[in-house]
């Protein structure tokens, strides 16, 4: 489960080829933003993620720094040959250069081949530092399930 949280987002910003449509797309240069709305779908290799709204953030070298996206956020990722996950939330959040990873929202992941997962209203994970915090509500509390070998 930790490949899961420590990998999540790491391939839709380093494969090959990113592929991103949507019904609307606004570059704004001096905010060094793009924001994709609209069924947004962003597709690199085998890995996809689907929301209303998209916002890639830049430096000033031109290269993406933080990530969000928002509303219906559902997602999918190959992490290596035997490990799939998928995963929603209402918004997510990702800071590359810090690594942090934010969901919040009705979150959710699972890893498709042993179905474990993890549930809650915010998932937050470090890819550097391994860190994983998952706070629920008083209506939502959080759920995790873990394939146990007796």
């Amino acid at each position: 489960m930790k490949k899961l949280i420590i990998f999540l987002l790491a391939a839709v910003l380093f494969a090959a080829e990113l592929k991103i449509t949507s019904q609307k797309f606004i570059y704004d240069a001096n905010k060094l933003s793009s924001v994709f709305i609209g069924n947004v779908s962003a597709i690199k290799g085998s890995d996809e993620i689907f929301a209303d709204k998209l916002i890639v953030y830049f430096n000033k070298k031109k290269k993406p720094v933080k990530l969000e996206a928002l509303g219906n956020v559902r997602f999918k990722f190959k992490m290596d040959a035997n490990s799939t996950y998928q995963g929603k939330c209402d918004q997510l959040f990702y800071d590359i250069k810090t690594g942090d990873i934010l969901l919040i929202g009705n979150a959710y992941i699972q890893k498709l081949e042993t179905k474990e997962s993890i549930s809650g209203e915010k998932i937050k994970i470090n890819r550097i530092t391994k860190n994983v915090e998952v706070v629920g509500s008083k209506k939502r509390p959080v759920n995790i399930i873990l394939k146990v070998n007796e």
